[in-house]
Formats: C-alpha cells, sequence, structure tokens
C-alpha cells in the first residue's frame, strides 16, 4: 500500500547478526523511542534492561529455549513489566507529576475514586488480568523500538519463547536471571528484543489480506478501497 514508512512496508524480523557492535548513540535512540510509547492513562509500567556482556546472553540464550540468535545479537533488551504501576501510591504521584507537567489542578480525591474503579485499575482484577494489561502497554513500546531499530539500519527480533513467570518453565534459570540482574520483585521479564546489524535480508512475512482483518461500522463490512 502506497503510503507507509519504509520502516513498515519493509518490516521482517532479524536472527542473524555481523559482528559490528551499535553505537552507543544508536542504542540510546532506540530506547529513547520505546521510552517515548503511547501508555493507557500514562502509566508507562515499563523498564528496560539492554544485555551485551557475553556470559550474561548466554545465560539467556538457555533460557530463550536455546535460540542461538539471542546469543549472537549486539545487544538483548529485556522488557519488564512493573506491577506496582497500577499501585495507589505510584498512580496518585503520577498523575500529580502529570497535572503539574501541563499546568493543570490536581483532584486527589478523584484520582483515588478512579482507582476503586476496575476499568481504571487492573489491580482489582486480578494477576491475569493485570498481567494481560502489562502485555499490552509493554507491546507499544517494543513496537516503537523496533521501527526505531529499522530506521536506523539495526535489525530486531522479538523473543517471545522464553522462561518467565507466564510459560513457568526452567524456573530456576529463570530466578537465577532475575537474580543476576537485580530485577526487583515486583517487575517480570515479558519480552526479550534482540538487537544487531543484520547479517541477512529475509522479504517479510506474508501478512493477513486487508479485507480479512479490518471492517468498516461491523464486523466484516468490506472497508472500501477508497472513501
Amino acid at each position: 500500500m502506497k503510503g507507509l514508512l519504509p520502516e513498515i512496508e519493509s518490516w521482517a524480523s532479524i536472527r542473524r547478526y555481523d559482528p559490528r557492535p551499535i553505537p552507543d548513540g544508536v542504542l540510546l535512540r532506540i530506547l529513547d523511542a520505546a521510552r517515548r510509547a503511547p501508555s493507557w492513562a500514562n502509566v508507562q509500567p515499563w523498564h528496560f534492561i539492554v544485555v551485551r556482556e557475553k556470559t550474561m546472553k548466554s545465560k539467556l540464550r538457555r533460557l530463550a529455549v536455546g535460540q542461538p540468535f539471542v546469543e549472537t545479537a549486539d545487544s538483548v533488551v529485556l522488557c519488564l513489566g512493573e506491577r506496582n504501576a497500577w499501585s495507589k501510591e505510584q498512580r496518585i504521584m503520577q498523575m500529580k507529576a502529570l497535572s503539574q507537567a501541563l499546568g493543570q489542578s490536581f483532584d486527589e480525591e478523584r484520582i483515588k475514586k478512579s482507582l476503586d474503579d476496575p476499568a481504571y485499575n487492573p489491580l482489582l482484577r486480578g494477576e491475569e488480568i493485570l498481567v494481560a494489561r502489562l502485555y499490552e502497554q509493554l507491546s507499544l513500546a517494543i513496537a516503537f523500538m523496533i521501527l526505531q531499530a529499522k530506521h536506523e539500519g539495526v535489525g530486531s527480533c522479538i523473543v517471545g519463547a522464553f522462561a518467565n513467570e507466564v510459560t513457568a518453565v526452567n524456573e530456576e534459570l529463570y530466578e537465577e536471571v532475575r537474580r543476576d540482574l537485580k530485577i526487583p520483585q515486583d517487575a517480570m521479564i515479558l519480552t526479550l528484543v534482540t538487537l544487531g546489524y543484520p547479517a541477512e535480508d529475509p522479504k517479510p512475512r506474508p501478512r493477513k489480506s486487508f479485507e480479512g482483518v479490518v471492517s468498516l461500522e461491523k464486523y466484516e463490512n468490506p472497508f472500501p478501497a477508497s472513501l
């Protein structure tokens, strides 16, 4: 489709990397793009740990069920979801800072009341719903990260198959990695993103048709080719 960003149109995951290191300035822009992603209610429940050290990358490869490109990438970004980002204390403090930044009045009672509503506070819905919202939020930051990486000429791959609290496999190694990286108890590793200069040029994988995934007004009502 004409008019798409080239980074989107030519997107493909990269799993083979050449040994060139990513300059710090390039890596900084990639991570800053993730930080600037949209966030529902401006919660921003994320933290990113960049791993470049060989021994830890080897351990992360084991964590990712032996996928070799995790170890050969220049950098592996651990994308963490922070449960306590939705705590009342954190939300009140954050919303107060936001109000001050925007020059708006701060209504603490209204904020407290909203945090008693499950529609605004997934903590009230239990662990499964909270984790789902963490994945939802983090996916936006990851999208910004990998598109900026593509723009910088850096390849990336989102690693979904690895041991964490959701998959509940290799729990001993997962806890070992958490201790090594000093990850706080309220944070969980949700995704790994590998980064490195491409040593391959794969074609984008086929996507579902536009008509198959887009409707107008109601499900499966065709979206016109031109409006």
